[in-house]
C-alpha cells in the first residue's frame, strides 16, 4: 500500500509542468552621472546593483561625456516573482531608488520589458 501511494506521488511528479518561479524584466535609461570628486563611477554602479531584485546593471551605450557629467545608456535586468506587479516594481522600486542615488538623475526612461531568456 506505502509503495503505491509512493508510485501515485511520483507519477504526480513526473506529469505535472515546470513552471518558473520568476518573471524576467529588462529595463532601460538614459543616466547622467556626476564627474566630481565626491562621486566615483564605480561606487554609482554598486549602489544601482544593490536595488532589490536587479539581477543585472551595465552601460549599453554612450551617449555624451563633459567634465560636469557623463550620460550613458544603460540596462537593468530584475527578477519579480511570478504574478507580482512589475509596473509597481518599476515605478515605486526601482525608479524611486535610482533617484535616491547622489550623483545619478534619470536623463530619460525608455521603458521596461518582459524577457524570455538572459
Amino acid at each position: 500500500m506505502i509503495m503505491k501511494k509512493q508510485l501515485e506521488k511520483w507519477k504526480k511528479y513526473l506529469s505535472e509542468e515546470n513552471k518558473p518561479s520568476q518573471e524576467r524584466y529588462e529595463a532601460k535609461f538614459y543616466l547622467n552621472l556626476e564627474q566630481s570628486k565626491d562621486v566615483d563611477r564605480t561606487e554609482l554602479m554598486n549602489f544601482m546593483r544593490a536595488i532589490p531584485n536587479v539581477t543585472t546593471v551595465y552601460r549599453e551605450e554612450e551617449i555624451s561625456t563633459s567634465k560636469e557629467s557623463f550620460v550613458g545608456e544603460y540596462k537593468f535586468r530584475f527578477v519579480l516573482p511570478v504574478g507580482a506587479d512589475s509596473k509597481y516594481y518599476y515605478d515605486q522600486v526601482l525608479k524611486t531608488n535610482l533617484r535616491r542615488i547622489k550623483g545619478l538623475s534619470i536623463q530619460r526612461d525608455l521603458g521596461y520589458e518582459k524577457i524570455e531568456k538572459y
